[in-house]
């Protein structure tokens, strides 16, 4: 049986405990304090979207002794001031009932705060609980997501559309990760970039093209219609348009030809060998094409960024290592199970974010794309120079998106307080 705690606050957070048997989940709720987009983010498969609430940390020691809290879907200063701060397990101890004499009130050990975060990250089996909900990478290494505008590049895993009735479920939009269900890349799943001024940008275009269609092929295509449409009703009556179409048409090529034998000889005659020159040689003439621009279809718009990393300290070098990594994984083609066939590689959600954790206002939105290409230049500056532990003093990333979908005129409200796609 889980036993829910009343609501509590800390630090402008709002909690409750779930008890079950020795083991409690700690939970942050959004009705004392609304949650925030950092905290949605970094919680990864954490989040439950149904109740908008995050299942932040696990007690596995409710004698509250040393290690007595595992990371599940907080942030890592969380934790650090929740192991290290007294007045976190007192309320903890409150909200399970366990505030007692007999309660060991030992303190965790501080000396290494991050080492202690790394040994509690085990459940009751001793297994790892760190990125189990997926991780979030950054770059620079500090909280990019807090006053300053960013570019988040989120990776899913591509889901077919697979076969509808009438085959509908293989044609329209990909449309949003939210409405098609799609699952989150596993593992590293989100990148935090800072603004890279190149890729601010945007361009659209449709394919129009030429068209031509003379009388001839206008009276013809009459006639082919006229039977057509009255086959809407019956067979006789379609036949009967059909004769009456024809006739017209016979008319209009009469018309168009002129009286002149020699032209209706010439111009059949070319067309019975497949060669229109015969009627031009005959008559020093063409048919006017009648040319004119026709819509052919959308196009699909593509994006290219080029990002410069500098790690200033070794952290952000390992992030920066992971950042590469993420990339080219999520790009890659996947084999089946048993290697006959190769599943398509994730696909990315790019979004512009302005310093209050919104769209950004004044910047295009991006559909669901698919990473093309993707170039890492090692020695950028024409030398090669390392830091003592061997990573790389710069790098530079080229990336380049496709959108899946094109942009339709539905996608594009005028009135909306955004850019718009």
């Amino acid at each position: 049986m889980t036993v829910i705690s009343k609501e509590f606050l800390k630090d402008g957070k709002s909690f409750v405990t779930k008890t079950e048997d020795t083991i409690a989940t700690v939970v942050r709720t959004s009705t004392g304090a609304a949650l925030t987009q950092t905290e949605i983010e970094l919680a990864g498969d954490y989040y439950n979207s149904d109740l908008d609430e995050i299942d932040y940390a696990k007690i596995y020691n409710l004698k509250f002794g040393t290690n007595y809290l595992g990371k599940l879907g907080a942030s890592d200063e969380w934790m650090a001031k929740a192991l290290t701060d007294k007045t976190y397990k007192d309320i903890f101890k409150k909200a399970t009932g366990k505030n007692s004499s007999n309660i060991s009130s030992e303190e965790p050990e501080t000396t290494n705060i991050y080492a202690t975060i790394a040994d509690n990250n085990k459940d009751a089996n001793g297994k790892s609980t760190v990125n189990r909900g997926g991780s979030i990478l950054r770059y620079p290494k500090n909280d990019v997501s807090g006053d300053y505008d960013y570019l988040k590049v989120c990776a899913y895993e591509y889901k077919p559309r697979n076969f509808g009735e009438g085959g509908i479920g293989l044609t329209g939009d990909y449309g949003e990760p939210e409405d098609r269900g799609l699952t989150k890349k596993k593992g590293s799943h989100t990148v935090f970039l800072p603004m890279e001024p190149q890729g601010l940008a945007e361009g659209n275009s449709v394919e129009w093209g030429d068209n031509r269609l003379n009388a001839l092929t206008a009276a013809f295509a009459d006639a082919a219609g006229a039977g057509i449409e009255g086959a809407k009703d019956s067979a006789g009556k379609a036949i009967k348009q059909f004769m009456e179409a024809s006739g017209d048409a016979a008319n209009n090529i009469k018309k168009a030809l002129g009286e002149d034998d020699g032209k209706i000889a010439a111009y059949f005659a070319g067309e019975a060998v497949g060669n229109k020159g015969v009627f031009k040689r005959a008559t020093g003439q063409v048919m006017n094409p009648n040319l004119e621009l026709l819509f052919n279809g959308p196009a699909l718009r593509q994006f290219a960024y080029n990002f410069r990393f500098t790690p200033r300290e070794q952290d952000e070098a390992q992030e920066v290592r992971k950042i590469i990594k993420f990339f080219k994984k999520a790009m890659a083609p996947i084999k089946s199970d048993t290697e006959m066939f190769l599943k398509s590689p994730h696909v990315f959600k790019l979004k512009y974010y302005y310093k209050n954790g919104q769209q950004h206002p004044f910047l295009n939105k991006i559909k669901t794309c698919a990473l093309t290409s993707f170039q890492v230049q090692y020695a950028p500056d024409g030398s090669y120079m390392t830091y003592d532990d061997g990573s790389m003093i710069s790098y530079t990333v080229s990336m380049g998106f496709g959108e899946l979908n094109p942009i339709y005129s539905k996608d594009i409200d005028e009135d909306s307080n955004d850019m718009g796609y």
